[in-house]
């Protein structure tokens, strides 16, 4: 290699543009701790009152609308998927702005209308439901963060059978399944998850719970709001 190329590859390695994808991979990996990370765009929370499927389609019509109608997005966000909670983190700064624990999400999915959104519904102080609402750069990205969380439950759920913790009736579920929700041309990829970690029961195919929050017994662990 000569002196001049030596000088060149030197330059390009410490440019701005280089020094930045290295940040944001450190970042990225300081984040994750190993754990699943995906890089979102976290547009906002909204209340809602049920599990109903419009209920959840208005919450991101309210949201989305705003990008269609020329809003800036906000910072990079990670949505990282935990052993026992998700959370979601300002990509620059580490903060933490919100952690929903897993046996709180009622519902995930990725919409079929907007194929680059997801959302999770969670329960947060009592039973008060809020849908949160997630814009990815790819539709790829948000159909992998649905089936993402649905296995982290189900490892969840499987570990804590092992340990002998987890108290399942007859005939309830051994765990919990991505569905294709291909009668509904709502949403495209979604996953119902169950009331708490010991108890869940298997939906048949295309079936919406219509209370999955009945028998949440779990205290402290409602999910936080913004710092």
């Amino acid at each position: 290699m000569s002196l001049s190329t030596f000088h060149l590859v030197q330059t390009l390695k410490n440019s701005p543009a280089a020094f930045r994808r290295r940040f944001r991979r450190d970042r990225t990996e300081s984040l994750s701790h190993g754990d699943p990370l995906f890089k979102v765009h976290y547009l906002g929370t909204e209340k809602i009152f049920s599990l109903d499927r419009e209920q959840a389609q208005d919450a991101i019509s309210h949201l989305v609308d705003g990008i269609a109608n020329g809003k800036k997005l906000s910072k990079d966000h990670a949505l990282v998927v935990r052993p026992r909670y998700v959370e979601v983190k300002e990509l620059s700064t580490g903060r933490q702005l919100t952690k929903t624990y897993l046996q709180d999400i009622a519902y995930c999915a990725a919409d079929a209308t907007r194929p680059n959104v997801f959302l999770y519904i969670c329960k947060h102080q009592g039973q008060q439901l809020q849908c949160r609402v997630f814009w990815c750069s790819r539709a790829e990205r948000a159909r992998d963060m649905t089936e993402c969380l649905a296995h982290s439950f189900q490892q969840a759920l499987s570990d804590l059978q092992q340990d002998g913790s987890a108290t399942l009736t007859p005939g309830e579920a051994k765990g919990k399944r991505v569905e294709e929700s291909s009668n509904s041309p709502t949403l495209n990829k979604s996953s119902t998850l169950p009331t708490s970690l010991g108890k869940v029961r298997w939906k048949k195919r295309g079936s919406v719970s219509r209370s999955p929050l009945r028998a949440i017994t779990r205290r402290g662990s409602a999910s936080d709001s913004w710092n």
